[in-house]
């Protein structure tokens, strides 16, 4: 048998830096080792022998899993994943054998691990039963991720990553039929993909997926108080039951909220480029999301009751909303708040579109299949024809755009020449990492802005997400006055003469009381060999006390909250590199620093 080019390619890339393992629908964990001759079958049998930088291979055929595949306990690395990957020109079928316990298992696979990359991997048919109320067939809690190509149907509830998850890619995957009957609210849990109880601090992108034929909503963004990134993704045909007529769930193609928290200081949800089809309800939908938002250049199309929903108003909500098309819906667009920047839109004044402005409006060409790269497939519909009036009829929102002007809708005509603006640059550059002071306190806070191809047009500073002050000229210098004792997340955003906009990074700024009881703690042996002792018993009274570690340059190395009861805590840092770094002690207002010496371990 001639093995493709290709896996010799991929080989050799993954063997760069770790092993690789094999698994076969005829695979045996007992008597196998792992080989290409001799697989073994299940996820966990290769996920127990495999580290950061190895790759385990799925040959094709359908891998009837009798337990839950759990997938926690190590994490690859950057520049390093751990890779559960396809074997090339191979389709391997993830799903559950006919004895599967679904009473005591609610997922198929559960993953709790970071800097994974799972690719071309085919997850389905992990469906409810009568009585039974399966959850998801992959159910994540990880960072720094990669999820490509995956084919994820006909399951109980779709996709769901959740928790403390950032730095995810979802890329070129198709997230489809999946129906939950036998929920408490039938048909209300099953989207195709959930990014969702997510905290604030958080960034994941998603690009290049279909969401169709799902249950509920297509992708389905509840209590995620971070950023998410959607772009060039298909969503269409939610909201239905299996029979696709009878009523089912909320039905959106992109559902936006809720969030918890109320955060207008940097765009949270950014959409551009996306279709949004045929929907029982929205293609896209606000949801009382309490945060701003970035929708350009998107496609609103035969959703049955709206196009795009937004009702909720909560501070300063500066939405961009512009160079987006809706079309056909029972009703085009419903913004009922004053604050956002909407213009350039197709339902606005002075646009007119009619199915002569495009080449198609054949919607089954959304189900053609994907090119042989996984990427979307080519097609006509919603591409502007030639002399439709909306080319050239948008305004730059900072997406690259042909022309004179970008087109409105989600495809650009690729003539004229070719415009991208450039974002703003900022970060914040005094005080310095690790400055403290003392209250009350009064802090000279420095920004550098600049844009590359414009100018800035104001820069603002927030601790979290409380604005604190605005300047529109520089120098971008503010002072801060009668600060009390606290620690302070500094951050700027920058927005340039198109309103596109940057948010630096957070500076912790802390302002720290005098310490009237002269605490102390005792650290021993230092210098040491990475381990170490501290006894902390002489410090004020609280209920814990937060341990950091820092290198010379301000990194955390360590982090650690212990309890008030615990007076005497051993470490074990030996696997840092020698030198000097500085161990802090949070109690209460109090903060505490000792130098470390770490030297070489025997």
């Amino acid at each position: 048998m001639r093995v493709p080019l290709l896996f010799f390619l991929l080989s050799a890339a993954a063997s760069l830096y770790g092993s690789s393992y094999y698994l076969s629908p005829q695979g045996n964990d007992l008597t196998g080792n792992g080989s290409v001759n001799s697989p073994w079958f299940t996820l966990e049998k290769a996920w127990r022998a495999a580290a950061a930088g190895d790759t385990i291979w799925l040959r094709g055929g359908t891998y009837e899993y009798l337990t839950m595949q759990d997938l926690t306990g190590k994490n690859g690395q950057g520049g390093k994943r751990i890779n559960i990957w396809a074997y090339p020109g191979e389709k391997p079928v993830i799903t559950k054998g006919s004895a599967f316990d679904m009473l005591d298992q609610s997922n198929l696979i559960y993953i709790e691990a970071d800097y994974l990359h799972l690719k071309g991997l085919e997850i389905c048919n992990f469906a409810q039963k009568p009585g039974i109320r399966a959850s998801s067939a992959l159910f994540c809690f990880t960072s720094y991720s990669i999820f490509e190509n995956l084919d994820y149907h006909n399951n109980g509830q779709g996709m769901i990553i959740r928790g403390k998850s950032t730095g995810n890619l979802i890329f070129n995957c198709d997230f489809y039929k999946n129906y939950d009957p036998y929920n408490s609210d039938p048909y209300h849990h099953s989207d195709g993909l959930d990014i969702a109880e997510i905290p604030e601090g958080t960034v994941n992108t998603v690009r290049g997926c279909r969401f169709f034929s799902n249950g509920d909503d297509g992708l389905d963004l509840w209590n995620n108080e971070g950023i998410v990134t959607i772009d060039s993704c298909w969503s269409w045909g939610n909201g239905y039951r299996e029979d696709g007529i009878t009523p089912g769930g909320d039905g959106a193609g992109f559902k936006l909220g809720q969030t918890i928290t109320t955060d207008y200081s940097v765009y949270k949800r950014i959409l551009t480029n996306n279709l949004s089809i045929s929907n029982r309800n929205f293609g896209i939908t606000q949801n009382a999301a309490k945060c701003k938002m970035f929708i350009c250049n998107n496609v609103l199309y035969d959703n049955e009751h709206m196009g795009i929903y937004f009702s909720a108003s909560w501070g300063d909500a500066t939405h961009l909303i512009r160079n987006n098309i809706s079309y056909k819906n029972g009703i085009n667009a419903a913004i009922g708040i004053s604050l956002p920047v909407v213009d350039h839109n197709s339902w606005q004044e002075g646009y007119t579109v009619t199915d002569a402005d495009f080449k198609s409006t054949d919607v089954a060409q959304l189900l053609l299949p994907r090119n042989s790269d996984g990427s979307l497939p080519e097609i006509d519909f919603m591409h502007l024809v030639s002399g439709s009036d909306l080319i050239d009829a948008g305004i730059d929102v900072g997406l690259p755009y042909w022309g004179s002007a970008p087109d409105v809708g989600a495809f650009e005509i690729l003539s004229g020449g070719f415009h991208l603006n450039m974002l703003p640059v900022v970060s914040i550059s005094f005080p310095t990492k690790g400055t403290s002071f003392s209250p009350p306190a009064t802090i000279s806070v420095t920004v550098e802005a600049n844009d590359p191809d414009g100018t800035i047009n104001k820069v603002e500073l927030f601790d979290g997400t409380k604005k604190l002050a605005e300047a529109t000229v520089a120098p971008f210098s503010f002072t801060l006055k009668d600060l009390p004792a606290g620690t302070y997340k500094l951050h700027a955003v920058a927005t340039d003469d198109l309103k596109a906009s940057t948010k630096s990074a957070i500076l912790e700024v802390s302002v720290v009381a005098y310490n009237e009881k002269r605490e102390y703690f005792n650290l021993y042996p230092n210098p040491n060999n990475g381990r170490f002792t501290v006894d902390f018993s002489s410090l004020t009274e609280t209920e814990s006390f937060i341990f950091s570690v820092f290198d010379l340059i301000g990194n955390v190395v360590y982090r650690e909250e212990i309890m008030a009861d615990q007076t005497v805590k051993n470490f074990d840092l030996s696997h840092l590199n020698s030198g000097i770094y500085v161990l802090m002690i949070a109690a209460g207002k109090i903060l505490l620093t000792q130098k470390i010496i770490k030297n070489q371990s025997p």
